[in-house]
């Protein structure tokens, strides 16, 4: 007995200690999710070049369009949820950096070819966090009918079926370009 009474205090600065150290963490783990969600972040490897360039002059990209600015994150990670969006991030920058570090060259054209006209890893529910709105006064007749029908749930099409070269324009033929280069 007498030891749990003399404990007491040292379970009290444990507590304080281990909350101290976990919101140390998750501070850190803010951080550094926020350093690696820019788009220098993800263009300062050469193997994003083609990529940033293509973003850079479509329509969400750097170039002045007078659209909305999408950086790589809000495109080509998932918002459904946060644990969901941390697990992809995470599982997705260690496979880049394994890549980047092993010199492992990705055959872009061979993947566009094998898996159709439009093969992109950018998730729907991105398009859904902007585009709130898919059916707002002053859009054409085709459009609001096209996202009406996707509202209700009476296509299987997804938001890139219709706007494949929305985030980065026709990588086909950049990398078409590149290949003739070498």
């Amino acid at each position: 007995m007498k030891f749990l009474k003399n404990s007491g205090g040292a379970v009290i600065i444990a507590c304080i200690i281990a909350f101290l150290i976990a919101l140390f963490v998750a501070f850190f783990t803010a951080k550094q999710v926020k350093s690696t969600s820019t788009v220098e972040f993800c263009n300062s490897c050469h193997e994003m070049t083609p990529f940033y360039e293509t973003w850079a002059s479509g329509k969400h990209g750097s170039d002045e369009k007078g659209v909305i600015k999408a950086k790589c994150v809000d495109c080509h990670l998932p918002h459904d949820n946060l644990a969901n969006y941390l697990k992809t991030k995470t599982l997705a920058g260690i496979h880049d950096m394994i890549a980047h570090w092993t010199g492992k060259k990705t055959d872009w054209l061979k993947l566009w070819k094998n898996r159709g006209p439009y093969v992109h890893s950018a998730y729907e529910s991105g398009c859904k966090e902007c585009h709130k709105k898919l059916v707002a006064p002053g859009i054409p007749t085709k459009a609001y009918t096209a996202h009406k029908t996707y509202l209700v749930g009476q296509t299987k099409r997804t938001c890139l079926d219709c706007h494949h070269e929305v985030g980065h324009g026709d990588l086909v033929t950049k990398f078409r370009e590149l290949i003739a280069k070498k």
